[in-house]
């Protein structure tokens, strides 16, 4: 066998290894934390001790179990940023819904004197509003459905699990409405002039909470 393709089979060899190692490190379980008793420490672990993408501000802090009608919280830890499910199907009366849409239209974020809001899409199947679609499998929106409001957050998350598809979001962020320095958005992001996106540190955060 001569010599340069003793060469090429070895570090074919070797990266064949290397990305079987990083498959097996990385490949974790679903874990399944679905006791909505605990839904605002859910909320606030994700918010705060996770490296979840996001402050999932456009959640409830506070919920009503009898008025739940789905809820799913999954999350696999991987090799670098851990993938997440979470989502709540809450039903609400006319006043409720009001009120409950209203606080949601108001979510924004502050940074340095630049606002940036929530996107509302009136138009889809169901009326949309949308804090990250960010073109790097990371969504988290509102969408109205009657009188419930299906929450989600999902972070490059591809396991099994039970929402309804109709649910799951298929949204192109205008190029208007994008981030800069992204093909998306994500309203937790402001981005310096080399492109490097800053989530936490923010002088202001305004939304009114239930």
């Amino acid at each position: 066998m001569k010599k340069w393709l003793k060469i090429v089979l070895s570090i074919l060899i070797v990266l064949l290894v290397a990305g079987l190692l990083v498959f097996l490190i990385s490949r974790k379980e679903v874990k399944s934390f679905n006791d909505l008793d605990k839904y605002d420490e859910y909320l606030s672990n994700l918010r705060d001790n996770s490296d979840a993408h996001s402050k999932l501000l456009i959640f409830p802090n506070k919920i009503e179990k009898e008025k739940v009608e789905e809820f799913e919280y999954l999350s696999v830890e991987g090799l670098f940023d851990g993938s997440y499910l979470f989502y709540i199907i809450v039903n609400y009366d006319d006043n409720s819904l009001k009120k409950e849409i209203e606080r949601i239209k108001q979510i924004k974020r502050t940074y340095n004197g630049k606002d940036k809001f929530i996107i509302s899409e009136e138009n889809l199947k169901y009326p949309t509003y949308i804090t990250i679609c960010d073109g790097m499998d990371t969504y988290e929106y509102a969408m109205i459905d009657g009188n419930k409001i299906v929450y989600v957050f999902r972070q490059i998350f591809t396991a099994n699990n039970k929402l309804d598809k109709k649910y799951e979001l298929e949204y192109i962020v205008p190029r208007d409405k994008r981030d800069k320095y992204t093909p998306g958005y994500n309203m937790y992001y402001f981005y310096d002039k080399y492109g490097i996106g800053y989530m936490e540190g923010y002088e202001e955060i305004q939304v009114k909470s239930k």
